[in-house]
């Protein structure tokens, strides 16, 4: 019976503790585990620490405080040996000179090409002309033998403009000549001599017309062949579509005074540019 009372006792104080730890608040328990994890620290603290680790570390100091205390002036470079510079031969200097001259020359074809295709395209498709080689001197000074020159196809002539044209005769070449006399300028003969004249608008006295002296300003005079002369002597007038024509090398020249007035069919056109040779390339005038 007493070990029975005494178990029951036990049981109450059990009973009365585990109430007692319910009825506290919560703040007592977060003070009551603070407590215990700060003595929990402070013995971590306390624990001695092994004597190698407070042997390394003046060490560690001593390495330190040896490289803060030299200085940049004390620490020796190894000096750098310069190359020498080889000495360039003339040979060498000429083959460079002459590398150099090649690439120039490359770069200047490079850009020319397509200025050159676009021209080339510009004169024979757009423009409608066509290249054409000077052969005789009938034309000089202004065009040279072998001259090589461009002709407009679709320009319509003008006075002193040179063209090329089929000539009224028989010849397997056209013919290049300078425009004199055109469509509805006055024309009259005496003898073999032919006048021109593209300012009056009437023909001059039969008396007036030997003298050279009381000619009409701007009156041109040529002598003719036999075969011209028929021709133009029935005129007084050069008549609509039809162009007088001499070359500039008047005592070298078969032109307009052997063979008489040319026909505006049988012209090709206008020559405008000459190409070649490459020191006198530029425009016709």
């Amino acid at each position: 019976m007493n070990k029975l009372k005494r178990r029951i006792r036990r049981l109450k104080k059990q009973l009365k503790q585990k109430m007692n730890k319910e009825k506290r608040p919560a703040n007592n328990r977060r003070k009551y585990n603070d407590d215990k994890s700060r003595e929990r620290s402070k013995q971590k603290k306390k624990r001695p620490q092994p004597q190698t680790k407070s042997r390394m570390e003046p060490k560690k100091e001593a390495v330190n405080t040896k490289i803060r205390q030299s200085d940049p002036a004390e620490i020796v470079t190894p000096p750098i040996k310069k190359r020498k510079k080889r000495k360039i031969t003339k040979e060498e200097i000429e083959k460079r000179r002459k590398k150099k001259r090649k690439e120039n020359i490359i770069e200047i074809i490079k850009f020319m090409l397509p200025v050159v295709l676009v021209a080339v395209l510009v004169f024979f498709f757009i423009l409608n002309t066509s290249p054409h080689m000077v052969d005789g001197d009938s034309m000089k000074p202004t065009l040279m033998d072998k001259d090589r020159v461009i002709v407009r196809r679709t320009k319509i002539p003008e006075r002193y403009e040179i063209i090329t044209f089929k000539p009224p005769v028989k010849s397997e070449f056209q013919y290049v000549k300078r425009v004199i006399g055109m469509p509805g300028d006055l024309v009259w003969t005496e003898g073999n001599d032919l006048f021109i004249n593209h300012q009056a608008e009437t023909l001059p006295k039969e008396s007036e017309m030997s003298a050279a002296s009381e000619l009409p300003d701007g009156t041109i005079k040529v002598n003719i062949s036999d075969e011209s002369l028929e021709q133009m002597s029935q005129l007084n007038k050069i008549p609509t579509g039809h162009y007088f024509v001499l070359g500039d090398n008047r005592n070298n020249s078969s032109d307009s005074r052997a063979f008489g007035l040319v026909d505006g069919k049988a012209i090709e056109g206008v020559v405008s540019f000459r190409f070649a040779p490459f020191s006198t390339i530029g425009w016709i005038k």
